[in-house]
């Protein structure tokens, strides 16, 4: 089991178009600029996910899709999600 944490790298958010409007888009939102950034990469699997259940290998792949993620740690029980995109509303969540 290891130990360590997840990969870390430090970038200039100005050199990334797609994090610059992510951090604009957040602090319009927010009134604050995020104190990290998170991507996770796309994947699939070929074979579907309810064969991995029953013991038979899966071949995952990475896709060209991507989630980035903007973060300000809060004090508050309360999770707020919003979407970049329109079409998908915003969330509340109470973590407990």
């Amino acid at each position: 089991m290891a130990t360590e944490g997840p990969a870390t790298r430090r970038v200039q958010v100005a050199e990334y178009p797609r994090l610059l409007k992510l951090k604009e888009m957040f602090n319009s939102k927010f009134g604050s600029i995020p104190k990290f950034y998170v991507r996770a990469p796309g994947r699939v699997n070929i074979i579907g996910e309810h064969i991995d259940y029953c013991g038979y290998s899966v071949l995952p792949m990475a896709v060209e899709q991507d989630m980035l993620i903007a973060v300000e740690p809060v004090k508050t029980h309360t999770l707020q999600l919003a979407n970049t995109n329109p079409l998908y509303p915003n969330t509340l969540v109470l973590v407990t």
